[in-house]
């Protein structure tokens, strides 16, 4: 009997010494949380209900405009409305002034104020130049640009775009444009006066009231002014989707660009609208871009997968 009691001690001791061992080698694993690991998602996917705003200024005939009925429709917001599309994002245009996106100060260009406070997310159609990546994003670009000069008819200044020296002439350009003294300098001009007119009617009253002699704008044609056809270049890629710096808007967006281009959506997007609004858009032409360069242009970019064509 008694050596039955010990035989029983003896396992119950057995069990109790593997019980502490298996405690002590589950203790020093390495903690590890239940399931899979977390993925951290994308900043753009945290919020799939976001709606996406574009803000255009309406009155850039055939690129966004309002309708006979109303509507806001052209060019732009046909691109803008296929890129989401293609993206699956929700997207929306809304109305504002373009100094909401950017505007001019002692001849720099600053952030505007609704693209700061976010009171939209991006602002199509605007030049990427050299000064304005010091306070701004930017998409891939999607058309070819440029810049000329523009005076009132028959030139009654003797303005000369070919010439060196400009310094006898009185400039004048939209306030937040590209085409300002920055450019003036990298494109090798000598200049004097600069006035920076608040819109396109006051640049035209600055030109009528003998103010200014010439108008610097991405503008081939003008309304009630001849535009001289010497053409040069502020830009470094063309005309993008310009977004506050830190912006997560470009990483979806230009996924969903690249593959538009590739699979010859932005190629046929381009031939219809040059149909529907009867004008001849600059569109790119060979291969999409996949970097940014300063001081040098995207090339050849718009097809089917061969060709997107930055020529700017």
């Amino acid at each position: 009997m008694l050596a039955q009691m010990w035989g029983l001690l003896a396992v119950v001791l057995l069990l109790c010494s593997v019980s502490v061992q298996s405690q002590r080698k589950f203790s020093q694993r390495k903690h590890r949380p239940y399931g899979p690991r977390p993925r951290t998602p994308m900043s753009y996917r945290e919020d799939e209900d976001k709606i996406w705003l574009f803000a255009v200024s309406g009155r850039r005939k055939p690129f966004n405009y309002l309708s006979d009925e109303g509507k806001l429709v052209g060019f732009t917001v046909d691109f803008v409305n296929a890129v989401c599309k293609e993206a699956r994002q929700k997207c929306s245009m809304t109305l504002a002034q373009f100094t909401e996106c950017t505007f001019t100060d002692r001849n720099i260009n600053y952030p505007g104020r609704g693209l700061m406070a976010e009171w939209f997310d991006a602002c199509p159609g605007y030049g990427v130049t050299v000064d304005r990546l010091n306070g701004f994003d930017f998409t891939l670009p999607f058309l070819n640009t440029d810049a000329s000069f523009s005076v009132l008819p028959g030139n009654p200044s003797g303005f000369n775009a070919s010439a060196a020296d400009f310094s006898n002439f009185t400039i004048t350009h939209l306030t937040g444009a590209g085409t300002n003294a920055n450019c003036l300098n990298r494109i090798g001009k000598k200049f004097g006066n600069i006035t920076i007119a608040a819109n396109l009617p006051d640049a035209r009253r600055l030109l009528e009231t003998r103010q200014a002699d010439v108008l610097f704008s991405p503008r081939n044609n003008i309304t009630d002014l001849e535009t001289l056809p010497e053409r040069v270049h502020c830009d470094v890629s063309g005309t993008a989707v310009m977004v506050k710096k830190g912006s997560s808007l470009p990483k979806w967006w230009n996924l969903a660009f690249t593959r538009w281009v590739r699979r010859g959506g932005y190629d046929l997007f381009c031939k219809q609208t040059k149909d529907k609004y009867q004008y001849d858009f600059d569109c790119m032409t060979g291969k999409p871009p996949t970097r940014r360069r300063l001081y040098a242009r995207y090339g050849p970019y718009a097809g089917k997968g061969d060709g997107f064509k930055v020529e700017m």
